[in-house]
């Protein structure tokens, strides 16, 4: 089997995302800022302010009590230093014009006006959200205490009791007042400026957002204040330094200079500063691009994924195409980046997988990507390998930039439309609409018609926005409310519109993403150190994202995705007014096709 020569410290920029992508709209910010920081504070009265910030609504406090009020069975959760647990607060039902019957009303809220699209309908039932979808979904509600203050389907979060006992410092950025946590924002104008669109909203101001919710609204999480601190990573690797080695200095930045507890991430980080964050600097790192097993463990519950592993997403695709029969008789082709970690995850995975299925894997191809996003090492010569072995299945784990200039090169050496079958995975996020688009929007439409067909195996629910009976999940409208009534910006994305789809779904990345980590510092207690903080993360059981589909934290099971589904890249897209510019899109497959359960 053929090797092309591997660069060490590629990292690819698949800068979008795996459920929706990186910082378009608000690409001013970054460009303004230097090569690797910001260190800008989103905090309202835990370090800092945003100036023009729109005035937060106010939400009550599920179970009736008001802020600074004890309610009558002394709230929830563990209390102050000490085990206590206490059960949850009494309920009314209110209703929703979004969500239908959820449960307690909030002392003091004035009923909100209906969102402006329907959200998928349920109700709750004993603080169980019935959702429509039934079967699996229905059931995978079931797991989730909705009375908790930062798991309301109505709500970011909700005020919350204060215990009596006094906060104190406990732990480099916990302090008695406030927690640090920072926001990693790639600068991926940087990849706009390239001719890569990136439609995916504005994410700085999302995070800034939900930070003034968090901290003026429900009063922080146990009266401590969140201190976000911003801070920016190249997209591309510049001036003989190579992104491996700038996303490190971000890891610097963020734990040495900030000392954050919790590192956030919507916009891609990928290489060896993932361990630099949680191996090296005992932070904790939260985002939503499939990981490297290694790196994950290694991490040891404090790298966390809302996605899969890239091992186990390959695994997955390749025992599904072994039962389906699918590769019986065909040539197979492999080609991987030489981003740390991912050529790696390739080989151990994939086409491991399909070599000992029997299946006749002729070449695996690395490319060497110089220390930059962009992997054109040894692309000519794999191309004239793919036509020598006569490949008609080619598996292309590259990024988001890499892989519209492969395709190119086989339609430069003469590979017609139809001549190779292309599957493809969450690796590098080409799950995302945003992701897809860019195999036109660089290669243009000899590419589109080469890479018409792909069928992928993701964990996200691509695409479903265009189903004529599509109603976006209540925690996706939840999101968006919250966002749209509380950004100074006034952004309100419509979630079947093909060029506002991407930016709807930014939101809720974010909102997940953020709200997560929440969750965790209020269960790990009143005075918590760091390591009482990563405990709690990786108990925290399902987990709300995107589409509300099955996703869960626990010891040992860090990556959060509980379900794999396979979608179809066509280009052109079926369908009149169904795609974006570029007009490409995803097709989903039926629910009955999702893989359920931890791949």
């Amino acid at each position: 089997m053929c090797r092309a020569v591997r660069g060490s410290v590629g990292l690819l920029l698949a800068v979008l995302l795996a459920a929706c992508g990186g910082g378009g709209d608000g690409a001013d910010r970054g460009a303004a800022a230097s090569s690797g920081t910001a260190g800008r504070s989103a905090s309202a009265g835990g370090g800092g302010g945003v100036a023009g910030a729109a005035a937060p609504i106010p939400a009550g406090t599920p179970g009736g009590a008001t802020p600074g009020e004890e309610s009558d069975d002394g709230g929830r959760g563990r209390v102050g230093d000490s085990d206590e647990v206490a059960g949850p607060a009494p309920a009314g039902d209110r209703v929703s014009a979004d969500h239908g019957t959820l449960g307690p009303t909030p002392a003091g809220q004035a009923a909100e006006a209906p969102a402006p699209h329907e959200a998928t309908s349920g109700a709750e039932t004993a603080g169980v959200y019935a959702d429509p979808r039934g079967g699996v979904f229905a059931e995978f509600q079931r797991g989730f205490d909705r009375d908790h203050p930062f798991s309301s389907l109505e709500a970011f979060c909700f005020p919350h009791d204060e215990p009596a006992a006094p906060r104190r410092p406990t732990d480099e950025g916990i302090g008695a007042d406030s927690v640090t946590f920072v926001h990693l924002r790639t600068r991926i104008e940087e990849i706009v400026e390239l001719g890569f669109a990136a439609p995916v909203g504005d994410p700085t101001d999302m995070f800034e957002t939900f930070t003034r919710i968090v901290n003026d609204r429900c009063g922080g999480v146990r009266g401590r204040q969140i201190d976000l601190r911003l801070v920016e990573v190249p997209g591309l690797g510049f001036g003989g330094t190579d992104i491996d080695t700038l996303r490190n200095a971000a890891c610097i930045e963020a734990t040495e200079d900030h000392k954050a507890v919790v590192a956030l991430n919507t916009t891609s980080f990928q290489g060896t500063a993932l361990l630099c964050i949680a191996e090296e600097h005992d932070t904790a790192f939260i985002g939503n691009q499939a990981l490297p097993e290694e790196y994950v463990q290694r991490g040891d519950g404090r790298l966390l994924t809302m996605a899969t592993t890239l091992e186990a997403n390959l695994r997955a695709l390749a025992s599904r195409l072994v039962a389906e029969g699918a590769l019986e008789g065909r040539r197979v082709g492999v080609v991987a980046p030489s981003t740390p970690g991912e050529a790696e995850a390739t080989e151990t995975s994939l086409v491991a997988g399909l070599e000992a299925a029997g299946v006749d894997v002729r070449f695996f191809d690395v490319l060497d990507c110089s220390g930059t996003s962009v992997c054109t090492g040894g692309m000519s010569a794999s191309v004239q390998r793919l036509i020598e072995e006569r490949i008609d299945v080619l598996f292309p784990t590259l990024n988001a930039v890499s892989l519209p200039l492969y395709l190119t090169e086989m339609v430069a050496q003469g590979v017609p439309a139809g001549a190779v079958q292309f599957y493809n995975s969450d690796f590098n996020s080409h799950g995302n609409e945003v992701v897809a688009a860019l195999v036109v929007t660089f290669g243009g439409d000899p590419a589109g018609a080469l890479y018409d067909g792909t069928v992928l195996l993701v964990h996200a629910d691509a695409g479903r926005f265009r189903e004529p009976d599509y109603r976006p999940a209540a925690f996706d409208e939840m999101c968006m409310r919250e966002y749209r009534e509380n950004s100074p910006l006034g952004q309100d994305y419509d979630p079947t519109d093909p060029a506002e789809t991407s930016k709807y779904g930014m939101v809720g990345l974010v909102c997940s993403v953020y709200r997560t980590a929440l969750r965790a510092l209020h269960d790990a207690g009143h005075n918590p150190a760091r390591a009482d903080v990563f405990a709690a993360l990786e108990n925290l059981g399902p987990v709300d994202v995107p589409g509300m589909l099955p996703a869960s934290l626990a010891p040992g099971k860090w990556a959060m995705s509980d379900s794999l589904l396979p979608v179809t890249f066509r280009y052109p897209c079926p369908g009149a007014g169904r795609s974006g510019e570029a007009e490409t899109c995803l097709v989903p497959s039926d629910y009955s096709q999702m893989q359920v359960g931890a791949p």
